[in-house]
């Protein structure tokens, strides 16, 4: 129970010492999900670590106020520990959602769900929904506080995908606790929220797809230091893979061929099965499945670039095992002078992190090569929209291909999408007219002749045609 404790200060008022009046309570310490940290975690159910908290006030009546508004949220069970909590409403929002996590994980092992769209979830949940709901008695989630949380989110200028998938997580653990009695309704229900297109008045996302003369130009100045992360740098546009894909690369997903050529020696061929996806997680790489079933797909290369994966092969380190990843990380450690470039030695016992090859090593590339590169704002400096490592492979790609006159429904499986409609929606201006494209023929309109003006005549008609 929260009380007041008064005390006098070193100040005078009419020769009488002002005094300051302290509400003090306790509460329970939380965890991220807004549950309470038993003090022996291996009894969970058993006594939570608790913390003192006070606050000042100048006048008594402002203390009694805050004594009585605390007490009264520790009986409606807003600030109350769990071993209080006896009615499935008053559990905090973090028991359900840690709940709702948890059957999710379920789905996981089951193969219903893929794991890193678990991930996306539980950072979704930590950032947005936690914050505000987390220790707050999931019966008391009002309709109004939804529509409060949305307007927060409104206010940090988010793109609209972000606010919906924010709402989706948080309208999901409600649900949960609604299917578990914890509530008669969800009150994302009775919210006017529609997860639809907008109106069209903000400014559609821009792709940077790059040319080859600009793919050229940039894998130069990356082989300048590592001469196999210049043939990444032309394998990624070329082959259109995402960069999961990428890491999950082994040396047999490679398949060589040769077609009788002009020479002697024929042409030599290359596909690509992409079989299994790699992300790394807390400092391990976690395999698991592409991301559709569309995306278990063989990509063939172009027969230059096939020699070159040819040769690379042969020299591969460990190019007698199967398993081994097809791109070499880089090792740690080593001696770096800021504002120089260091050349840092490969790694082939793990595969490359594209998202830190990408900061690292392709971004500087693009930027002395002239092209903008895509990065959030920070230090007081706006957010810049340029090019980003998903625009670098496969909006590349798709649109070399496209523009080389390759059908959009060969391009649409090449990228392992999951319906023909998302190729034409997201690449619908690359498509030759003769393929579906968009031609405007319509004919020049002919004008109406002029009717002739009839000579004035003396004869009176009686009766009509």
């Amino acid at each position: 129970m929260a009380y007041i404790r008064a005390h006098e200060t070193s100040q005078k008022r009419k020769g009488r010492a002002v005094k300051r009046y302290e509400v003090v309570w306790r509460e329970p310490v939380r965890d991220d999900y807004g549950l309470p940290v038993p003090v022996d975690p291996a009894n969970p159910s058993g006594k939570s670590k608790t913390r003192a908290r006070q606050e000042s006030f100048t006048t008594r009546e402002d203390a009694e106020a805050r004594r009585d508004e605390l007490n009264a949220a520790k009986h409606s069970g807003q600030t109350s520990a769990l071993a209080e909590q006896k009615k499935a409403g008053d559990l905090p929002f973090g028991y359900y959602a840690q709940a709702w996590i948890e059957s999710q994980r379920v789905k996981v092992s089951q193969g219903r769900l893929k794991q890193r769209t678990l991930d996306d979830y539980e950072k979704v949940l930590r950032r947005y929904s936690l914050e505000r709901f987390g220790g707050q008695a999931v019966a008391s989630v009002s309709p109004r506080d939804c529509e409060h949380f949305l307007a927060d989110l409104a206010a940090r200028n988010l793109a609209p995908k972000t606010v919906k998938h924010a709402w989706l997580v948080l309208r999901a653990v409600l649900k949960y606790a609604t299917r578990h009695g914890a509530i008669p309704v969800s009150p994302t229900e009775q919210v006017d929220f529609s997860t639809g297109h907008a109106v069209g008045d903000r400014e559609a996302f821009q792709h940077h797809p790059l040319t080859a003369e600009q793919i050229a130009a940039t894998a130069r100045i990356v082989g300048e230091r590592y001469p196999v992360y210049e043939l990444l740098a032309y394998f990624l546009p070329y082959s259109g893979l995402r960069k999961a894909e990428c890491a999950g690369l082994e040396i047999q997903d490679l398949e060589f061929t040769t077609r009788p050529g002009p020479d002697v020696f024929g042409t030599t061929l290359c596909v690509v099965h992409v079989r299994r996806t790699k992300d790394r997680k807390g400092g391990q790489w976690v395999t698991s499945t592409p991301k559709s079933r569309k995306s278990r797909r063989s990509v063939p290369l172009p027969p230059w670039l096939a020699e070159r994966m040819r040769a690379y092969v042969a020299e591969h380190p460990r190019a007698e095992e199967p398993t081994a990843p097809l791109w070499p990380s880089r090792k740690n450690g080593g001696r770096r002078v800021k504002g120089e470039r260091t050349v840092a030695e490969l790694d082939w016992s793990q595969p490359s992190e594209l998202g830190t090859w990408f900061e690292t090593i392709l971004a500087p590339a693009l930027v002395e090569s002239g092209l903008p590169v895509s990065c959030p704002a920070r230090n007081g400096q706006p957010a810049q929209r340029g090019v980003r490592l998903h625009d670098y492979s496969r909006h590349t790609f798709a649109t070399m291909q496209l523009s080389a006159g390759v059908h959009f429904m060969q391009v649409s499986q090449w990228l392992g999408h999951a319906h023909y409609s998302l190729t034409l929606d997201t690449y619908g201006d690359w498509i030759p007219s003769e393929d579906g494209g968009a031609l405007n023929n319509l004919p020049e309109p002919t004008p109406v002749p002029e009717s002739a003006v009839p000579e004035p005549s003396n004869v009176i008609q009686l009766f009509g045609r």
